[in-house]
Formats: structure tokens, sequence, C-alpha cells
């Protein structure tokens, strides 16, 4: 009795389980020659580009969905719904096995903290996508006899709020003029 008790809570806490997430991170790396180069070692070595100029860190997002269709008593609905939300931060490392000047790890944490900050925010709009997919899929609208439409439905409800959160991510982007009123620019290396 106790372990069917047991497992009927653990089965109940998957089912309402938020996002699944990882986090990866891509480094590369920079060889400032003084804590007054770290901008320029970023501009030298930075594989990050947008429209151009070059960025010292971004974040990707990619959300998968997922959901379970049931038929009863002839009307087909979403049960349950589910995500996945994978982030890859690309951002600059000081380079292994080499010697800093002094001061210089000091001021690169610090503007690494910033960069990372703001990217964080970038990453919220992914987990507010996949929160909301995994909480208006299951009310797409049931039908009869016919789950193709409701999975079209749910297809096509889960592109509208990916295609909102794309646009509320570039928005902010454009918004903090890439970073820059959110601290992530020179002036935070010193």
């Amino acid at each position: 009795m106790n372990r069917f008790f047991f497992f009927s809570i653990l089965f109940c806490s998957i089912l309402n389980a938020n996002p699944i997430i990882k986090k990866h991170f891509s480094y590369y790396d920079i060889y400032p020659i003084n804590k007054h180069k770290l901008e320029d070692s970023m501009d030298e070595t930075s594989p990050i580009y947008n429209n151009g100029n070059v960025r010292h860190g971004t974040v990707n997002w990619k959300i998968k969905y997922f959901y379970k269709t049931v038929r009863k008593n002839g009307i087909c609905s979403i049960d349950e719904a589910k995500t996945k939300v994978d982030i890859t931060y690309y951002v600059p490392k000081l380079a292994s096995n080499y010697t800093l000047p002094d001061g210089t790890r000091t001021v690169f944490q610090r503007y690494y903290n910033i960069l990372k900050n703001y990217l964080d925010k970038h990453t919220s709009f992914a987990l507010d996508a996949a929160l909301e997919i995994e909480e208006q899929l299951p009310k797409v609208e049931k039908v009869s006899n016919d789950c193709n439409i409701v999975k079209q439905n749910a297809k096509n409800l889960a592109k509208s709020i990916l295609k909102k959160y794309k646009k509320k991510n570039k928005d902010f982007e454009i918004r903090t003029y890439e970073g820059f009123l959110e601290g992530v620019r020179k002036e935070n290396l010193l």
C-alpha cells in the first residue's frame, strides 16, 4: 500500500513538472594583455556577429513540445503537454594556462557576470514560452472523432506562442541597445 502511494505521488509530480531545461555553454578563449584590453581581446576572438557587428556573448534557445491526445466518448482532446527547453550560451572565458596581468581576472569576472545576467533575461522568454505552451495546449478545443484537427490546432497554437516570445526576445534586444542599457558595455570593463 505504501509503495502504491509513493508511486502515485511520484507520477503526479512528474505530470505537473515544469519544462525540462538543459543549459549548455560554448566558450571562446580570450587573451588580454591587461585589464584595459579585455574588450579588444573579446572583439578579436569572438565568433559572434550580429548585423556585421562583433558581440561578446549571445544565447540561443529551442523549445520542443510533446502532448498526449485522448479520445473519450468520441471526443478527442489533449490530456497533457510537456516541453523541453535547450539553451546554449556563447560567452568568453579567460584562456587556460595563460598568465594574466594583475586585476584582469577580477575585471573580467565582473563583466562576465553582467553579460551572463543579461543573457539570462533572454532565456526567461524561452521559459515563459515553454510554460505557456504547457498551460495552453490542453485547452485546445475538443473535437468529435478527429484527433488530426486537434493536433493541427495544437501545432498552430504552439507556433503562435513561440512567435510571440521570439518577438519579445527581439524587442528586448532592441530596447536595451543589445545589452548596453543592461550594463553590457566597455565602461564596465574597468
